[in-house]
């Protein structure tokens, strides 16, 4: 919109000034402008719900929407138990295509909320899913006896 104000703007000031306008044929008072915009897709990602959770572990699951003008987009996860503080990210994979992608999270705390989101980058351009969370599941009362018995 911002764009077509600006155009318009051009052609009243070059129109009020009487100089003709470039590539314009003026008309029984109105002006026909041919312009040629190059419309790139902007790169999109998405964030989808984890899977697999267990009592130390669990599998983030993303998907790559659109590549934008990028021959390749670099995916990855930022994580972490805070929404405010994603301060640990999965090691990131190369994708030439869009489709899902997942990273599988080892060595969680048991019974705790993390919180992520899914996260691509292609030439410095850099875009997120939403942030979500899950929650790995409560141990049973062996696995306490067998913590306490391994210290």
């Amino acid at each position: 919109m911002k764009f077509v104000a600006v155009v318009l703007a051009l052609i009243i000031s070059l129109a009020a000034s009487g100089l003709p306008c470039p590539s314009a044929q003026a008309n029984n008072n109105t002006a026909e402008v041919n312009l040629t915009a190059n419309v790139v897709s902007p790169l999109s990602v998405t964030s989808n719900n984890a899977t697999w959770i267990t009592v130390s572990g669990a599998t983030l699951n993303g998907r790559l929407d659109d590549m934008g003008s990028f021959e390749a987009v670099s995916v990855s996860f930022e994580w972490g138990t805070s929404p405010d503080a994603l301060d640990r990210e999965t090691d990131p994979k190369l994708k030439r295509r869009a489709g899902a992608f997942n990273a599988r999270l080892p060595r969680l705390s048991p019974n705790t909320t993390y919180y992520f989101r899914a996260k691509a980058e292609g030439d410095g351009t850099i875009v997120y899913g939403d942030t979500l969370s899950f929650n790995t599941k409560r141990p049973f009362w062996w696995f306490w006896w067998f913590w306490w018995w391994r210290c």
